[in-house]
Parts: C-alpha cells; sequence; structure tokens
C-alpha cells in the first residue's frame, strides 16, 4: 500500500471518528486510562527519586556533614551516603583492636570528632530523643521526640517549620501534624510528656519531617527534652527488672558539622572516621562520589531477600493491562467496523483491495491511539501536578521536585498508540475478509467455530498456567535473559498472558456450544441465546473484554487476600480480642487504686483477673524470674518462657477458655499447660535460677545454680491460647512450693471492646497515679485490603457496565435485519429491549467466569514468586485464598445488573429499513 493510500484511509478513519462522536469517546477513554495511569505513575517515581542535591538535604540539612556513632568499638566500612549501607568490621578474638578502636572507647565521641575535624568547626547533637508518652485532650498517647534550634537554617531540608514560629523561648517546642491530630491539640497548647509532669510545653510551630510526613514527634529547644526524660526514667528495682529487654532501641549519637568556610570532607577523611568507629555522610563525598573501586564496603554487597519480586510483579501487572487495555478496546473497534461495513464495502467495490479495506479501520486505531495516547500523557501529568500534596502525603515523603522524563512519556505514549493498533487488528482483519456482495445487501454468514482453534488455545492455557505456575517456582531469578528481566519474570509475565489469550481463542467454541442449550428456553432468552451464537464475530469481542476486567480485578483480589490471610495467621495476639490488660512493672502500692481507676474509667468491663509472675527469691534483693522447661533441648533455644498464677477467672479473661477440667485442675494444685512441648508424662517442670543456701552476706558473690521442680499438669493443648502463654498455676500453688509472687497485670475482657478515646482517658488517669503502668486492649488483626477490595469493585463495575454498553451497541449494529424482521411478524416493541438485556447478560456472564479462571493464574504465580524471593525455600507455602465477596459481586450481581442497564437503555423502537431481495 502506497503513501496515498494511507493518506486516504487515515483521512476516512478521521471522518469517521467525527461522524461517531460517542463511540470515539468510549475509545479515546479506554486507551487514554492506562496511560494516564502510567504516565502518572512515572511522574511520580521519578519525582520521588531524589537527586543528590536533594538528598543531602534531607540528611543534613544545611550542615557540611552529618556524623554517627552506632557501633562503639569496631571499625566500619560505608556507602558515600551512609545511609546506603554499612558493614562493621570487629576484630578478631585473637586480635587486638585497632589503635584507632582503642582510641576510640577511651575518648569523648564530641571530642574525638572535634580533634579530627579542621580547627572552627562546630558540632551540633542530632541524635532523636527517646520514645515518650505525651498528654492529649482525651487521654495520653506515643510520640517520638528530639531537640532542635529551628530559629536558624541549620535544620532546614532535615525538619522544616511549616506553620507557626519557631521555638524561642523555654518550654516552647514544635510537634508534628500527626500529632495534633491525634493529640486533638493545636498551636497555642500546652503538653506534657510522661515523667516531666511538672513542666508543660507550649506548642509554637507544626513542623514535617520531608522524608517522613506521618511521623509523630514533639521537638524541643536543645537541652529542654531528652536528658530530662532520661533522667526520669525509673530505675529497675530488682534483678528481673534489670534484665535488658531485647526490644529495647539503641540510641545512635549523631551530630550535624558545620565547617569552615572553605572547607569540605573529602573521601580519604570519611574513611580515616570510619577507623574509629564513626559513619560520615559529607556534603561534598555525596554530590561528588568516589568510584566505586575506591569505596570497600562495596566489595562485600549481598542480595536483600525479595529484592527481585518487585521485577516480577512490575512486569506482570504493566504486561496485564496492557494486554486488558488491548482487549478493552478491541470491541469499539469491531463496533465502528460493523456500523461501517457498507462503507467498507464500497471502498473494495471501486477497486480498493483487502489491504486498503483494511488500513481504514487501522486508520482508526492510529487516529484515536495517537489522540488518545497524547491526551492521557498530558492528563497524567497535570493529575500529579494538581494532586502532589495528596500524593506526598499519601507517599509520606516530599517530592524532591516535579521531575519529567520526556524519553519516559514519549515512549509510554508509543505504548498507548501500539496498544490501540493492536486492539484495531482483529477488527481489520475481519473487515478485509467479508464478502463485499453480503456486505452491501446487508447479510452475513454464519461459519462454524473452529476446532482447531479451539484446541490451540485450550493447549495454550494449559501451557501457560504451567508456565507461570512452574516458573515461579524453579526459574532463576536475578539472572537476566532478555534485557532486564530475568527468567522468573518472564516466566510468571509470559504464562499469564499466554493463559488469558488462550482464553480468549475458547470463547468461539464455548459460545457455540452455549447456544445449544437455546431449545429449552422460552422465546427471548432463547431468541438472544442464538443470535450471540450465530454472531461469534461481535459475541467474542465482547466476552473478552469482560474477561479482561473481571481477570485483573480477581488477580489483585485474590493476591491482596491471600496476603491479608497470610499476615493475620502472623499476628500473635497478646490476649483474647476485646481484653483490656493494665501492665505493671513492679509491685507498688498503687496497684488497687490503679485497678480501680480502670473500672472507674471503663464501666462494664466484667470479672477482673489478677495475673502475677513466679519468681524465686535466693538472696536479699535478689531474685529471678521462675520459668517452664521444655521436653525436648531444641526449645531452649527460643527462650523459656515464664510462669503465670491465676485462678480461675485468668484462665477465662487471659486465654479465653471456659473449661471446667482446666479449672478445677487449676483449683487442684495442677499447672494448666497449653503447649504439650512443655509437658512430659503428666508433669511440668519449673526451673528456679538462683544460688544455693543461706542469702548472701555482704561481701559473698553469688554463684549461679538451677533448681528444677516438678509438678502435676494438665495438658489443654489449642495454639491460639498458648500464643496468649505456656502455662498457669494457682497463687495457693505457689505459696506451697515456697515461691513469690510479683503483680504483672490485671486482664478484663468486657462483651465490646473499648473506644480508642476511652483508652486515652483510662490511660491518663491510670498514669497520674503511676507513670510506669500500661494500659493495652486487645483489638486484634486490622485487615489493610478492604481499601483495596472497595477500588477493585468500583474498577470492576465501571468496566463491566462499559462493556456491556459495547456489547450492547455491537449487538445493535449487527442485528438490525433480524430486528426488522421480527417487527415485520408481529412482534412486541418490548422484544428489543428483552434481547439487549439477555445478550448483554449472557456476556457478562460467560466473560466474568472466564476473567475470574484466568486471573488465579497470575495470582497465584506472583505468591509463589514472593515466597521464594523472600524464603529462600521451595519448600514454604503461603495461603491462596479466595475474595468470595468480589467474585459473587462480579459473576452474579454485575451481570445482572449490566443486562437491567442495557435493557433500561435500548430503545425498544425497532428499525424497520428496506430489506434486499
Amino acid at each position: 500500500m502506497n503513501l496515498t493510500s494511507l493518506k486516504l484511509a487515515l483521512r476516512i478513519a478521521r471522518r469517521d471518528a467525527l461522524r461517531a462522536k460517542g463511540r470515539s469517546a468510549l475509545v479515546l477513554a479506554m486507551i487514554a486510562l492506562p496511560v494516564i495511569g502510567v504516565a502518572g505513575a512515572d511522574v511520580v517515581y521519578r519525582s520521588a527519586q531524589l537527586d543528590p542535591g536533594e538528598r543531602v538535604a534531607r540528611v543534613m540539612g544545611t550542615a557540611d556533614a552529618l556524623i554517627s556513632y552506632p557501633a562503639p568499638g569496631s571499625a566500619v566500612q560505608q556507602a558515600p551516603f551512609a545511609d546506603d549501607g554499612t558493614r562493621y568490621v570487629p576484630s578478631g578474638a585473637d586480635q587486638a583492636s585497632t589503635p584507632e578502636v582503642a582510641k576510640s572507647l577511651r575518648t569523648d565521641p564530641a571530642a574525638l570528632i572535634t580533634s579530627l575535624l579542621p580547627a572552627g568547626s562546630r558540632l551540633v547533637p542530632a541524635a532523636p530523643g527517646p520514645e515518650a508518652t505525651a498528654s492529649s485532650r482525651d487521654g495520653l498517647f506515643a510520640t517520638a521526640t528530639g531537640e532542635a534550634d529551628l530559629t536558624g537554617s541549620l535544620w532546614s531540608g532535615r525538619l522544616n517549620v511549616v506553620r507557626g514560629h519557631a521555638p524561642n523561648a523555654p518550654f516552647q517546642a514544635a510537634v508534628t501534624q500527626d500529632f495534633l491530630n491525634q493529640s486533638g491539640l493545636s498551636l497555642g497548647s500546652t503538653t506534657t510528656l510522661k515523667g516531666l509532669e511538672k513542666q508543660p510545653y507550649t506548642l509554637t510551630a507544626v513542623v514535617e519531617y520531608p522524608g517522613d510526613l506521618s511521623k509523630v514527634a514533639l521537638i524541643g529547644r536543645p537541652g529542654e527534652v531528652i536528658t530530662p526524660l532520661k533522667d526520669a526514667q525509673p530505675a529497675p528495682k530488682d534483678f528481673a527488672a534489670a534484665v535488658a529487654d531485647p526490644g529495647d532501641t539503641i540510641d545512635v549519637p549523631a551530630w550535624l558539622v558545620q565547617l569552615p568556610a572553605g572547607d569540605s570532607l573529602d573521601w580519604n577523611k570519611v574513611q580515616e572516621f570510619n577507623r574509629y568507629g564513626y559513619t560520615v555522610t559529607s556534603r561534598s563525598v555525596a554530590l561528588n562520589p568516589p568510584p566505586r573501586s575506591a569505596v570497600p564496603y562495596y566489595r562485600f554487597q549481598f542480595t536483600l531477600p525479595g529484592s527481585g519480586f518487585t521485577a516480577v510483579v512490575v512486569a506482570t501487572v504493566a504486561g496485564m493491562a496492557l494486554l486488558e487495555t488491548a482487549l478493552l478496546a478491541g470491541p469499539a473497534f469491531a463496533v465502528g467496523a460493523r456500523r461501517s461495513r457498507r462503507q467498507l464495502a464500497l471502498v473494495a467495490a471501486a477497486g480498493g483491495d483487502r489491504s486498503q479495506v483494511g488500513a481504514v479501520v487501522l486508520g482508526a486505531g492510529v487516529v484515536l491511539g495517537t489522540v488518545g495516547a497524547a491526551a492521557g500523557v498530558l492528563l497524567g501529568t497535570g493529575l500529579v501536578a494538581v494532586l502532589r500534596p495528596w500524593f506526598e502525603q499519601t507517599a509520606g515523603s516530599r517530592f524532591g521536585h516535579l521531575d519529567l522524563h520526556p524519553l519516559d512519556l514519549l515512549g509510554i505514549a508509543v505504548v498507548g498508540l501500539v496498544t490501540a493498533l493492536l486492539a484495531a487488528v482483529l477488527p481489520a482483519v475481519q473487515a478485509a475478509r467479508q464478502d463485499v456482495v453480503q456486505s452491501l445487501r446487508g447479510t452475513t454468514r454464519v461459519k462454524p467455530a473452529g476446532r482447531r482453534i479451539t484446541l490451540l488455545g485450550a493447549l495454550m492455557v494449559l501451557a501457560g498456567a504451567a508456565t507461570a505456575l512452574l516458573g515461579a517456582s524453579v526459574a532463576q531469578a536475578n539472572r537476566l535473559v532478555l534485557g532486564s528481566y530475568d527468567a522468573r519474570t518472564l516466566a510468571v509475565f509470559g504464562g499469564s498472558v499466554t493463559a488469558e489469550l488462550g482464553l480468549l481463542l475458547c470463547t468461539p467454541m464455548l459460545v457455540s456450544l452455549l447456544g445449544r442449550l437455546a431449545h429449552h428456553l422460552p422465546l427471548g432468552p432463547r431468541l438472544a441465546l442464538r443470535d450471540s451464537a450465530r454472531h461469534r464475530g461481535r459475541t467474542a469481542p465482547a466476552v473478552a473484554a469482560m474477561m479482561a476486567a473481571v481477570a485483573g480485578a480477581v488477580a489483585v483480589g485474590v493476591y491482596t487476600t491471600s496476603s491479608d490471610a497470610q499476615a493475620k495467621a502472623e499476628y500473635r495476639a497478646a490476649a483474647p480480642s476485646g481484653a483490656v490488660t493494665l501492665s505493671l512493672t513492679n509491685d507498688d502500692p498503687t496497684v488497687p487504686r490503679m485497678r480501680t481507676t480502670v473500672e472507674e474509667q471503663l464501666p462494664g468491663l466484667g470479672r477482673r483477673a489478677d495475673i502475677a509472675q513466679v519468681t524465686y527469691t535466693f538472696c536479699d534483693q535478689c531474685s529471678s524470674d521462675v520459668t517452664f522447661k521444655p521436653d525436648t533441648p531444641g526449645q531452649q533455644n527460643r527462650g523459656l518462657p515464664r510462669v503465670l498464677a491465676g485462678d480461675a477467672t485468668a484462665l477465662h479473661n487471659l486465654f479465653g477458655l471456659n473449661d471446667p477440667a482446666a479449672e478445677a485442675a487449676l483449683a487442684g494444685g495442677k499447672a494448666v499447660v497449653f503447649d504439650p512441648g512443655y509437658i512430659k508424662d503428666g508433669k511440668v517442670t519449673l526451673v528456679l535460677q538462683g544460688a544455693i543456701g543461706a542469702p548472701v552476706q555482704p561481701g559473698q558473690s553469688v554463684q549461679p545454680s538451677q533448681h528444677e521442680v516438678s509438678l502435676d499438669a494438665l495438658l489443654v493443648d489449642n495454639p491460639v491460647e498458648a500464643a496468649y502463654g505456656t502455662g498457669l498455676v494457682s497463687p495457693a500453688t505457689v505459696e506451697q512450693l515456697h515461691l513469690q509472687l510479683r503483680s504483672a497485670k490485671s486482664v478484663w475482657l468486657p462483651a465490646a471492646a473499648p473506644t480508642e478515646q476511652d483508652q486515652q482517658r483510662a490511660t491518663a488517669a491510670v498514669n497520674g497515679i503511676n507513670a510506669s503502668a500500661e494500659l493495652d486492649v486487645e483489638r486484634g488483626f486490622q485487615s489493610k485490603s478492604d481499601l483495596v477490595t472497595l477500588a477493585l469493585t468500583g474498577f470492576a463495575v465501571l468496566v463491566v457496565l462499559g462493556a456491556a454498553g459495547i456489547a450492547t451497541g455491537l449487538a445493535a449494529a449487527d442485528s438490525r435485519p433480524d430486528q426488522a424482521t421480527l417487527a415485520a411478524v408481529g412482534a412486541p416493541p418490548r422484544i428489543r429491549r428483552t434481547l439487549a438485556g439477555l445478550q448483554c447478560g449472557l456476556i457478562a456472564v460467560v466473560g466474568a467466569v472466564l476473567g475470574t479462571l484466568s486471573g488465579y493464574v497470575p495470582a497465584v504465580a506472583l505468591r509463589r514468586a514472593r515466597d521464594l524471593a523472600y524464603s529462600g525455600s521451595q519448600g514454604v507455602h503461603t495461603p491462596i485464598l479466595t475474595p468470595w465477596s468480589l467474585i459473587l459481586l462480579v459473576v452474579l450481581v454485575l451481570p445482572l445488573v449490566a443486562g437491567l442497564v442495557a435493557a433500561a437503555t435500548t430503545s425498544s423502537r425497532i428499525p424497520l429499513g428496506r430489506r434486499a431481495s
């Protein structure tokens, strides 16, 4: 085909697009919507990637360097940006520490840093403060703390004042917006910190961390928060409380550095600091990094778990979205080709060959694809610019700047155009092969469904599913095969697309088989089913559009539901759902008063269970917690569980157990054990760690020793209850064993959990009595997939109704002669509405069922790929769950709604046209 013919085809396509504005708008929307999403995602991704200068500002503000001391006693190796990776280089057991490390251990860190920096340098402490509890309008809540002098520009970029004025008077403080949201306070209000209740802080400014917008923090002036908080922390009163908690966070000293004008810290200086155990992020090094060969840290890099999984997800989702766009837009081009059948026949009758006839339909793909892709890129970019604050708040960090990459956006537009061309290929081939005489007469010839095509489709379904599922399990990750894609990525993506295309090829035969059921149905459904089966050329594209939409929704729905189920299975509750727990650090005379306060603040809690920790006192002021001894030695590596004491109410409130046999055993002096690994021959062993003999005298040393006490026990084998504690004994049994009790917690199990506001109010009242007490409410696992499921449901509704409109328009364009025949033989006017609704409902049901089957392939494959990416073991399998509510909606409810909408929007007037003889 020459250039003149191409211009003619494009001219005809442009005029046809302008003539059929509604259909053109539909095609443009289908092409532009994915382009809008991809272009917007590209702009968001690029804008979120900070350039070195922006990243330096996030790390150190306007300072020249940030120095940290993460590992006293060992040298370190680091990347030019210390946050990108740090490796500790400890001395061997038979090696002496280096002179630098030895010096760092005996020298004050600030003094050592000052001696290594150029003369005249200034150090500003930048370490975060401890976690604290702040007062709110309703009670207390947790917050991070810190100190900074915000009156200057040193912190600008790392910590920004966005509203109010920087604290400039004693005990003024700045807070983040989330602090105000959780506390219910506002600027000008005062708040106190737990342990510092006598000194309120006046809130004068709202600040934000550009890299963590959701942070809850209070920032005080230097010297007014961190040191007082640490001084106010209660000291441990006994041996057990003195044991460090593995969950405690470690404060890492850090300093911002201001150098004299003209000075800088080069890479050699950074490495000198590394030898003393300090990490340094230097502005000059970050902006002009050394070559990788000069960075020792890069020689010991390793691949993080899950690093290859993101590429699999991105490639699969992008490929499925591209296929879905093509399948959705294809029926719209088929509608245009059907409506232009006589026009295309005239082109052929005037001497046009098949390529020229097909070029007219492809020309529509070029025209509408170009406009849709360009509009999508512009709208996607514009939406990101308009919704930038929302994107930043959702992501939790500010953009560096709105970053537009022309090559990226051009590539996205080209992909949109190619998608439109792919969608127009099949309608173009069908139009080129149509019989000219039959098209001029307005008749069609029905061809039987091809068995070879169906067989090929079935083989593609099997091969695609096997490739995706097996490839996700056995294909090698991180080994590039094609461009930047590894074998696992290509297997999951290629298999998922192949399986969906295979189902598409099976659609004509499936529709034909359904047509054989027509003689069992009443007149209306019989006509609709036979008409859909006879005109498979228009039914199959509409089914494909439905299948594509449902497959995407089901795939994401299955994946998110399964991920949610896995997170729920991994969640470990501290008590039964709704339980209210008052945790106590040590015995205190205010314990009864705190328990009464909780019951007054939260009425309707029910009976209280007092839980105590069983302890063994082996000298004055020396005690240890009594633990259970496991039956198998291997379990000792996990740590020995502590022995708790309580009555029958504790069995109900703490363990959720209502068992008369267990209550009787507890009252009879037996231990009630919930883990079979700690009981043998009906007995459990208690471990007492301490010293032998009389109490230790002053000047004598404690000789560690271990006692074991055997106790009759009853096994209640329940993994759920075992999660709350390994076992329980009665206080009377503890007294008989000559052991001691230390109040640990009180637990209530109300019929309904208190609200968060009630919890804050009760927490404030309790902490007013004892600052070390904690009040918690077990609210169970909180699902995070509800919003995703809701979005998927909305997407499915829109696409199914859109596909219903396509199917209705396609059927109306192709069945006018049949409808005219019905009118001629006396059919009532409502028959057109009935046929439209039933045909649309049939297409929706078939497409939804096929889409559901197709959606499982990528979902299961991606779950398997995730298992291997994060566990590295082929023996690990996470559950695959079905989102039944979503599937019932798209398979049953939406087809019914689509049929009703199609019937309601179809004109009941049957067009009477001239019939060719």
